[in-house]
């Protein structure tokens, strides 16, 4: 499973860092080419809805086999691709396919795993997408952009293989065909919604990754056009924010399990809002290693803690909220990824100044909108 999430969280955090690369080579704008970061999010939010729905049809391990191959094809298609146009549909088609795996994930960690442990599964979990995204920044910096969609799609097939060899099933249903069955093929997201709790949840989730994405994905660009730094130097900035995300997602789901999930959350909303402070005043090279530290560590200590508590929601809709986890945050993030672009164009420092501002407003309304008895 950890192998999983290692392989699609490969380069979704280094394409922001070969933006700059992609542009030179295309002819074209960094503002332009950086669209192929929200071609890759919307759709995974879309089709992030189907696929937890399909486990009450399908087994879990049969639909991974079935995604990991897709991913992998439309991930070299994305490595030769002509232009910028055929890039951007390549994308959008790998964003289609990788969106099953974090939802089939969730589901099997919210059955399998004991309730004072789930923290540290999802911890586990998404520790794996941040030495992902680590290795992913890493090369980046030194290897041909094309080479960095090539790696996934070789790691997609080797991966699809592994699960169908290994992957325990996991569907638990009625026989394939009868009445009960076909019930059970319905999506049930009104109904979720109708509990305040998860409506709640899922409120928060959409502010906080739009916020998110509205300031991480345009960093790359800001580091190359705004600081003047070579593409190595991006990446190897880029790449702190990894570094800590792979022990503020460890770090969060222990304290999610000792300290309760709201008050990790709100703990690494305040480390974001401290770290945008510091970017609007430092621009050393030094100071942004220590900066995307901060940020990388705040926002995976967010969201380990508020992916344990969807865990603890809801048994009946736990396939939706899985789904939803993942459509809403990249969805979100998608919309986040554009606006961000619309303010950042307008001056980098007084973006960041919006973000900050916004994220504090979150942390001071953080006990409101989840209104407490979700802790």
């Amino acid at each position: 499973m950890c192998l999983q999430g290692f392989c699609i969280a490969f380069n979704v955090a280094s394409v922001s860092a070969i933006v700059p690369a992609i542009a030179s080579d295309f002819g074209i704008s960094d503002f332009v080419a950086g669209r192929i970061n929200w071609a890759y999010m919307l759709p995974y939010g879309i089709m992030a809805l189907l696929y937890g729905p399909l486990t009450r049809v399908f087994e879990n391990r049969h639909i991974a086999v079935a995604s990991l191959l897709c991913f992998s094809i439309f991930s070299f298609l994305s490595g030769i691709a002509a232009d910028i146009s055929q890039l951007f549909v390549y994308r959008l088609l790998v964003g289609m396919f990788a969106a099953a795996i974090t939802p089939l994930s969730l589901i099997y960690i919210a059955d399998h795993a004991p309730q004072d442990g789930r923290g540290k599964a999802v911890g586990l979990f998404f520790s794996a997408t941040f030495i992902a995204d680590l290795s992913g920044l890493f090369l980046s910096g030194i290897i041909p952009w094309r080479a960095m969609f090539f790696i996934p799609a070789v790691l997609g097939g080797i991966t699809a293989f592994l699960t169908a060899r290994h992957f325990p099933a996991t569907l638990a249903g009625a026989p394939f065909g009868s009445a009960e069955r076909r019930d059970e093929v319905g999506m049930r997201y009104a109904e979720a919604f109708r509990d305040r709790g998860i409506l709640a949840a899922f409120a928060y989730i959409f502010l906080i990754s739009m916020l998110y994405h509205g300031v991480r994905q345009w960093l790359g660009v800001y580091f190359a056009q705004g600081l003047g730094l070579r593409q190595f130097w991006v990446s190897m900035v880029l790449t702190m924010a990894s570094i800590a995300g792979i022990f503020g997602e460890a770090m969060g789901g222990f304290l999610s399990d000792r300290q309760g999930r709201i008050p990790t959350l709100k703990m690494g909303v305040f480390l974001m809002v401290l770290s945008l402070a510091i970017l609007i005043f430092f621009k050393a090279v030094a100071a942004l290693c220590v900066i995307l530290l901060i940020w990388g560590f705040g926002w995976t200590m967010n969201h380990a803690g508020l992916s344990t508590h969807l865990t603890d929601l809801n048994k009946h809709y736990i396939k939706e909220i899985s789904s939803l986890n993942s459509s809403v945050r990249f969805v979100s993030g998608g919309l986040g990824v554009i606006a961000g672009g619309w303010v950042m164009q307008r001056g980098f420092a007084p973006g960041f100044a919006v973000f900050a501002v916004a994220l504090f407003l979150m942390y001071l309304q953080t006990d409101k909108i989840l209104k407490k008895e979700l802790a």
